[in-house]
């Protein structure tokens, strides 16, 4: 059996599992009132249990790069997803915010590989002008995700009890696994790619050569990996306000029901998909038409970060409908703005050692926002959320600032070029 554009098939399969994983994890958000209520959770709790899973998510950001990059996308991101899937259905079994915190701790031990295998199968299957455009796929499964948790996780609370999301969620991960390692093989490998579309994704070179002696320490030397790894770091614990602290401000600051915020919470996160999608369109679009990819990127940083840094408007009252818009553009340049940050791994280095390269950076901003969501929690005890609204223009200026300080500057042409990152010969053969 021989399938058409296979790649998109793929890149189909990709943004499922990544809704999939974000389901997962808005699950907890969407639930903090109602845990207020069942449980007695308090905010302080809330940001201790949500610590539980960065805590995990940091370190195995840290270690799951190469756990990848030594199994593979198909085996590892396999596991991953039944192991996830496992630890999420485990929470229908917690009675305390502690028995929670250890469930988010497990669920955070395997969840990373639904990103850092995407970011190696992107560097597999697509060429440059397609990558941009293919990750925002992929990662708007995440907001999609978001999107789908609001309405649905209400829904079965209503219906059902808390507990029931973390369940259905969970079976529906399980079964989801072994479809992937059916779909899912290296290119040239791939029993149902076409000789055409295997001619094409051959055609696909990385951004970097790989010679003997290469360690994992050369990629330190390399300052895509540090204006990627800073960029995070500053940058991260944005994004991660609006899916962990969002419902709960809807419902502190606007007074929404369960039921409203069913309604209408999800509504910020349809314009994330926007900005995954679109930013990583609009950069490749800038590209086909002869910008290099480097500026491309960097424009779209840009753009972005004009807007994000007006971010401290929010600390204003408006009506739900006025604050669901503003909170919207926020949300849409903030993804645009990761989708085309994350996107210069892909540009930059041989999909063999990408999941390292996005492990490593991306467990840089997962730490960020542990000291972050800490922050939050003690903001909201002492003060309100008009700090953390500051907070978050602040660093979305900055973090722009050091990433253009780290690479150099838009893209002169030494600029857009990368020092050579070398393979050792005993991992020279692929190990997918």
């Amino acid at each position: 059996m021989k399938i058409p554009s296979l790649r998109w098939v793929i890149a189909a399969f990709l943004f499922a599992e990544t809704l999939l994983a974000y389901l997962d994890l808005q699950e907890m958000s969407v639930l903090a009132p109602v845990l207020a209520k069942t449980i007695g959770m308090t905010n302080s709790q809330y940001a201790f249990v949500t610590q539980g899973f960065l805590v995990s998510y940091t370190v195995a950001f840290l270690l799951g790069g190469m756990v990848i990059d030594k199994l593979g996308v198909r085996w590892g991101l396999g596991a991953s997803i039944f192991c996830w899937s496992v630890a999420n259905a485990l929470h229908a079994l917690a009675n305390t915010p502690n028995e929670l915190a250890v469930c988010r701790f497990l669920l955070g031990l395997a969840y990373p590989a639904a990103f850092v295998a995407a970011a190696r199968a992107v560097s597999e299957w697509y060429p440059a002008q397609e990558r941009a455009l293919v990750y925002g796929i992929s990662v708007s499964g995440a907001t999609f995700g978001a999107i789908v948790a609001f309405p649905t996780v209400t829904w079965m609370v209503a219906h059902w009890t808390w507990r029931a999301p973390f369940l259905v969620t969970g079976i529906i991960g399980v079964l989801l696994s072994p479809i992937w390692l059916m779909v899912y093989h290296p290119p040239e490998r791939h029993p149902w790619i076409t000789d055409e579309e295997r001619q094409y994704v051959k055609s696909v070179s990385p951004g970097e050569k790989l010679e003997a002696g290469w360690r994992w320490t050369s990629l330190l030397k390399t300052r895509p990996f540090w204006a990627v790894g800073i960029g995070r770091f500053i940058s991260d614990s944005v994004w991660v306000f609006y899916v962990i602290w969002f419902a709960k401000f809807l419902t502190d600051s606007q007074g929404l029901s369960m039921r409203q915020l069913g309604r209408v919470g999800w509504i910020p996160f349809l314009f994330a998909d926007v900005g995954f999608i679109g930013g990583g369109w609009l950069s490749g679009k800038l590209i086909k038409r002869g910008m290099t990819t480097r500026r491309a990127r960097i424009a779209l940083l840009t753009g972005t970060t004009v807007v994000r840094a007006f971010t401290f408007v929010l600390i204003a009252r408006y009506s739900t409908p006025v604050l669901l818009l503003l909170v919207g553009i926020f949300v849409l340049c903030t993804t645009a703005w990761q989708v085309n940050l994350s996107v210069l791994l892909v540009d930059s280095y041989d999909p063999r050692v990408l999941a390292t390269a996005s492990g490593f950076t991306t467990s840089f901003g997962t730490f960020s926002t542990i000291l972050f969501t800490a922050a939050v929690g003690w903001l909201l005890l002492h003060y309100s959320y008009r700090p953390v609204f500051v907070l978050l223009s602040v660093l979305s200026v900055v973090s722009y600032v050091a990433v253009l300080a780290i690479l150099g500057g838009t893209g002169a042409r030494a600029r857009n070029e990368t020092p050579t990152v070398r393979l050792s010969e005993s991992a020279a053969a692929d190990p997918q």
